[in-house]
């Protein structure tokens, strides 16, 4: 298997949770690693950990991903720190609040397309222009999605219908770039713990939408049906070598533990 040291990775959404447990997993088999978030304060944590031992492989920048200024800033800085980039891993999401249509606000609509559908289409715009002008053409794209994505009841409308977008994304990315060297592929992966998403939950949620959801599937039970971090992080690794990606290319994975169990 081709190795991994001296790549450079991108990883959105990797101040927390699962976005940096890919990263270090990169980091730690050797390449340079890229993270952009919006939270300043666990930005400043990781940049204090890392820095002990990273040292200078590594960069931390804050990012809305919904920008395309600033995520081709973002690209920019990557590869003026690191001289290219190899690897993007679209990461950054937010949960809805399991509104169905009908009670789902426009401003919930537009805040979850714009950082889960909008935000991986302006990284992946910005990424592929950047492989195709690289002295060594090429790059990977690993997009992360979700159970949402092929089952239309997991979550609410917003939340579906963007994770539903990242297949879509995926495919029509992987059709059209595979004879440049650019190959793209997604991980639908099943529920998580030790990740941020209950920050969608501080204003509450839809308890009948959300009731009606878990009656319809097996229960989540973490420490038994969740899929681990590391799991996933490992799975992006050997994603990404070059052996691997050609023929993961136009994949969309699921990665979930065989939960809900149908």
């Amino acid at each position: 298997m081709a190795s991994t040291h001296g790549k450079t990775v991108l990883v959105t959404g990797a101040a927390g949770g699962l976005g940096k447990v890919i990263a270090e997993t990169f980091l730690a088999a050797g390449a340079n690693v890229v993270i952009c978030d919006v939270n300043q304060q666990r930005m400043s944590a990781v940049e204090e950990e890392w820095t002990r031992t990273y040292a200078d492989r590594f960069l931390i920048k804050q990012t809305d991903v919904s920008n395309e200024a600033a995520v081709q800033e973002l690209i920019d800085a990557s590869v003026a720190k690191f001289g290219c980039l190899d690897v993007l891993v679209n990461n950054a999401a937010i949960m809805d609040d399991f509104s169905p249509a009908g009670d789902c606000s426009k401003e919930l609509w537009d805040r979850v397309m714009a950082i889960n559908l909008t935000g991986p289409f302006l990284t992946t715009k910005a990424a592929v222009k950047q492989f195709e002008k690289q002295k060594q053409a090429g790059g990977v794209i690993i997009n992360i999605g979700s159970n949402a994505s092929y089952m239309g009841f997991q979550s609410g409308a917003a939340y579906t219908v963007s994770k539903a977008g990242i297949m879509a994304l995926t495919k029509n990315t992987a059709g059209f770039y595979a004879d440049k060297g650019i190959y793209t592929m997604a991980l639908l992966l099943g529920g998580l713990t030790g990740t941020n998403i209950v920050d969608s939950f501080a204003k509450g949620m839809h308890m009948e939408m959300y009731q009606k959801v878990m009656a319809n599937q097996s229960p989540f039970e973490p420490g038994k049906n969740d899929t681990p971090l590391e799991s996933i992080a490992k799975y992006c690794l050997f994603l990404s070598q070059s052996d691997i990606a050609p023929v993961s290319n136009g994949s969309c994975v699921v990665f979930n533990k065989n939960w809900p169990v149908a």
